[in-house]
């Protein structure tokens, strides 16, 4: 497993670039067959800018092939974040929609279209499509909207600091007509990014849906938030012309300090909202210490609504290939109390604990790496929160804010459970059935990672855990070693 100077290794099962710099997800597309993935990328270096569009392919969400760059930035205009939607005529055509960033300080939309499953794109000579002419005119998302009347596309857009999403519509895919305006609202300080629109059965309900709209938030100004950016979401409903929020505030996505961007698959198999991320923060992404890539994608989440404590909440569960490993793994038995046991991981690894709160009182986690690196979970019943804690030397020397704690609310009284994904620096925790979720970067080394679980009372919790690195070597999925 290839390492960095600084001791952060490559991730095993999540997309990283080959090399030089990674952030938003764009373009996200199911055609052909195969899970299109293309992303805001600097070709030439690992930093921020050339920003241009790369490209990646995966058959399973999880095995992922790099392709030449999409889009290349050109000369006065760089390539910002957008979406690709394929044809549903059958003619094999996918179209793009990208923010041009003009070099005189001004944004608007272009238009590509692909032939060949998008590995050479054609540039709409008209280019620019949709021209407001403002300086924060970007992040188009296109949805294909069917209310039983004629289908239609619609695109959304964000005037990023007016907090506010513009809804476009359009049958061809070349002409737009602008519908409505929504926002701002929510928190003032943060310009709003990445927007989405999802229609989502409640409670599986087909016949009681919601539509959700996502967004990434940003701070901004002389004293932004040191937690940095992240993702939030509202629902609400779409009458073909409007989005109106059920209630109009923001309800946080992930709770964790390093997961932004995140957007739909369009033509996903099923009709399933499968999305992935960008698991950094725009607070220290430029710092943060790895080589030859800089940035990393979440794992891949399908999004459902669920009523949890009263409200429409959107719930997140982990690829189909996480399942997976977790199934062919039978849990072993932990007797746990105010001395540790102790898990061995390759910190390539999978672990799902259950265990019964009413009995144990407070579990603590603590995620012990090279050189006192450490990463604490403490899961309370009675204040309902999952606290998590990341810190050491290898983090204070990230960033001032890197140390850090994120808090994730708990409902329901009933069975605990955790889906720690912990892949290199990229530690993912799923909730219960994915009723929350919190993703963070870590920096705990490459020479494996101990986890100690403790209890405040006497009590057994269950344990499943599996190397993935070793079944990706191997084809078959690997039990840790050393439980006890």
């Amino acid at each position: 497993m290839q390492t960095t100077s600084t001791g952060a290794p490559r991730p095993s099962f999540h997309f990283t670039p080959r090399q030089h710099w990674m952030n938003d997800p764009n373009g996200l597309v199911h055609h052909g067959g195969l899970w299109h993935l293309f992303f805001q990328h600097n070709p030439e270096g690992p930093d921020w800018g050339n920003m241009s569009w790369g490209h990646a392919t995966s058959p399973d969400l999880e095995h992922w092939t790099e392709l030449p760059v999409a889009i290349a930035h050109r000369p006065g205009e760089q390539i910002y974040s957008g979406s690709v939607v394929a044809s549903r005529t059958g003619d094999d055509v996918l179209t793009a929609y990208y923010t041009s960033a003009y070099d005189d300080g001004h944004q608007a939309q272009s238009r590509a279209t692909s032939v060949d499953g998008g590995l050479t794109w054609d540039l709409d000579p008209t280019n620019p499509v949709l021209d407001r002419g403002t300086t924060a005119f970007r992040d188009p998302k296109v949805i294909r909207y069917d209310d039983g009347g004629t289908p239609r596309w619609i695109m959304l857009t964000v005037e990023a600091d007016d907090r506010q999403v513009l809804l476009y519509s359009s049958t061809d895919l070349v002409t737009w007509e602008h519908l409505s305006t929504t926002g701002p609202f929510g928190a003032t300080g943060v310009v709003w990014e990445c927007p989405d629109l999802v229609r989502l059965p409640l409670d599986g309900d087909a016949d009681d849906s919601r539509w959700v709209l996502l967004l990434s938030t940003n701070p901004v100004g002389e004293d932004p938030d040191p937690a940095g950016s992240s993702m939030h979401y509202v629902v609400g409903h779409l009458d073909g012309t409007s989005f109106v929020p059920e209630v109009p505030e923001v309800r946080r996505l992930d709770h964790g300090r390093d997961y932004y961007a995140a957007v739909t698959f369009d033509d996903a198999p099923d009709g399933e909202a499968v999305t992935i991320g960008w698991m950094s923060n725009w607070h220290y992404a430029r710092v943060f210490p790895s080589a030859p890539w800089r940035g990393a994608m979440s794992l891949p989440r399908t999004l459902a609504l669920r009523t949890v404590d009263g409200r429409p909440t959107l719930v997140q569960s982990p690829p189909a290939f996480v399942r997976g490993y977790l199934d062919r793994v039978l849990p072993t038995a932990l007797l746990v109390d105010d001395q540790p046991a102790d898990l061995h991981l390759s910190g390539h690894s999978l672990v799902e604990l259950r265990w019964d709160p009413s009995a144990t009182g407070v579990v603590s986690i603590r995620l012990r790496g090279e050189e006192d690196a450490f990463v604490d979970l403490m899961h309370d019943p009675h204040g309902r929160t999952l606290s998590l804690t990341r810190g050491g030397p290898a983090a204070e020397a990230v960033h001032p804010d890197f140390p850090s704690t994120s808090t994730v609310p708990l409902s329901g009284d009933g069975p605990a459970r955790l889906l720690l994904s912990l892949d290199g620096p990229l530690l993912e925790v799923f909730v219960g059935d994915g009723d929350a979720t919190a993703s963070n970067l870590v920096l705990l080394g490459a020479r494996g990672v101990t986890l100690s679980l403790e209890a405040a009372r006497p009590g057994t919790l269950h344990a499943a855990v599996v190397d993935v690195s070793a079944h990706r070597e191997t084809s078959m999925p690997v039990p840790a070693a050393a439980l006890g």
